[in-house]
């Protein structure tokens, strides 16, 4: 059973994000902040991490160039939601080491989709 960790302080996006991916069988780890996000990373090491951009704490982007510079969790696939649809944010989020980000509101069923395909090419 793959785990997944969810980093957003958004009640309403964590409640989509666990229906929608409860329907895959995995193990989700719900965090608020991002300096508890990196204490999840660190310890839980889950096999695939979805981060808001803006967290308390730390940001999605501290967390994704925590996340690389990891030696343990390095290759763990980011999937980064934010409310910013620039282009150039979506570009220094993907430069930075995202492997995917989605402006919200989003179809549930597109993350779904991609964080399977993730999960499977990083087994």
């Amino acid at each position: 059973m793959s785990t997944i960790l969810i980093a957003d302080d958004d009640p309403l996006m964590i409640r989509l994000l666990e229906f929608n991916l409860k329907r895959l069988s995995c193990r989700l780890l719900v965090c608020r902040e991002g300096l508890g996000a990196e204490q999840l990373l660190k310890v839980e090491k889950p096999d695939l991490a979805i981060i808001d951009v803006m967290l308390p704490g730390k940001s999605g982007l501290e967390l994704i160039e925590f996340v690389r510079s990891e030696p343990e969790i390095a290759s763990m696939p980011l999937i980064v939601v934010t409310g910013h649809g620039e282009h150039q944010v979506h570009e220094q989020l993907l430069e930075a080491g995202a492997n995917h980000v989605f402006t919200k509101p989003f179809a549930p069923s597109l993350l779904q989709s991609t964080v399977q395909e993730l999960l499977n090419q990083h087994a």
